[in-house]
């Protein structure tokens, strides 16, 4: 008799959808999203960072916004939407 092997569900949820749900909820309670990445020290592999909630105030924006633009020619862009 031969040994069946099963496999095990995946229940985690793939994280293109965590992002995009954490996003909207960001959205609809008004709070912050930050998305940012850092590297492993101990294990040299980049980590994505996701953050929801009152994370940043006025002031910060204003100083991201012009450290953003600082660096135009470098790359970085930022994208405005105005929400009603």
């Amino acid at each position: 008799m031969t040994i069946r092997k099963t496999r095990r569900k995946n229940d985690e949820t793939p994280f293109h959808e965590a992002v995009t749900d954490l996003l909207f909820s960001a959205m609809a309670n008004h709070e912050d999203f930050v998305m940012t990445y850092d590297v492993n020290p101990t294990t040299s592999k980049k980590e994505v960072h996701v953050m929801v909630g009152k994370l940043i105030s006025p002031e910060m924006v204003g100083t991201f916004k012009d450290h953003v633009t600082n660096q135009l020619d470098e790359g970085s862009g930022h994208h405005v939407r105005k929400m009603e």
